[in-house]
């Protein structure tokens, strides 16, 4: 007798977090993961007497954003390649997805679109200043002071005028950072390690995000930045 498998449930094991903001129809940068860590693979067909199903349980291996019924989707996939099974949702109405490690970046076409007005990588020796809007490195009259008090006692200081705040966010978004709390006091790089994403208002009103890509060793120090700043 030929038996059929279907998958009858996923069950959840064990959370993967929810999402961290929007539901289908918002316009609102999202970061969406994937809902289960595991899934359980059971028989549905009605078995002869004296015969038993074990289910199969599958972990996460993968995510992808796909095309369902012309529509995008965002597919979680268990087992290798997806055969312990996968499970999906439509993508927020006005983003574009990226699929990552665990769930999903989403981005508001808005966002996308939004006219950028300087963009780039810096190096910024100690002591030295960075400006977000011009994209340059200067000894004065920039956004941002990379301050050495000490070897081991380093800060970003916004100057004439700018704002900084570090943000616990992905994408960088324009909105997220239009809206990102940002005060004109100096900020530790001792809480900021590689990889953490800054939000900024630049002394000429304008709206940036920066992400610390490297720190030297030794000293005197260099960080290395990558910029965005929107019209």
């Amino acid at each position: 007798m030929r038996l059929s498998l279907s998958i009858s449930r996923f069950v959840l094991v064990s959370l993967a977090g929810a999402a961290l903001t929007a539901m289908a129809g918002s316009a609102t940068a999202a970061s969406i993961n994937c809902p289960v860590q595991q899934v359980k693979r059971e028989v549905t067909t009605q078995l002869p007497g004296g015969w038993w199903s074990t289910p199969y349980v599958s972990n996460l291996t993968g995510t992808e954003v796909v095309q369902i019924g012309g529509q995008t989707a965002l597919q979680c996939k268990y087992g290798p390649n997806g055969a312990g099974g996968r499970i999906q949702r439509n993508a927020p109405a006005g983003n574009v997805c990226t699929a990552v490690a665990g769930g999903f970046n989403c981005l508001p076409i808005v966002n996308l679109m939004r006219p950028i007005h300087a963009q780039g990588l810096l190096s910024v020796p100690q002591t030295y200043l960075f400006d977000l809007d011009d994209g340059g490195v200067h000894q004065h009259g920039a956004d941002v002071w990379f301050q050495a008090e000490t070897s081991n006692r380093l800060y970003l200081v916004p100057r004439n005028g700018a704002k900084i705040g570090i943000v616990n966010v992905a994408d960088g978004s324009y909105n997220k950072c239009k809206n990102a709390r940002m005060s004109g006091a100096r900020l530790s790089l001792a809480d900021m390690p590689v990889g953490t994403r800054l939000c900024a208002r630049t002394s000429e009103g304008r709206v940036a995000t920066f992400r610390l890509m490297a720190l030297s060793a030794g000293s005197p120090k260099t960080m290395k930045l990558r910029f965005t700043t929107w019209r």
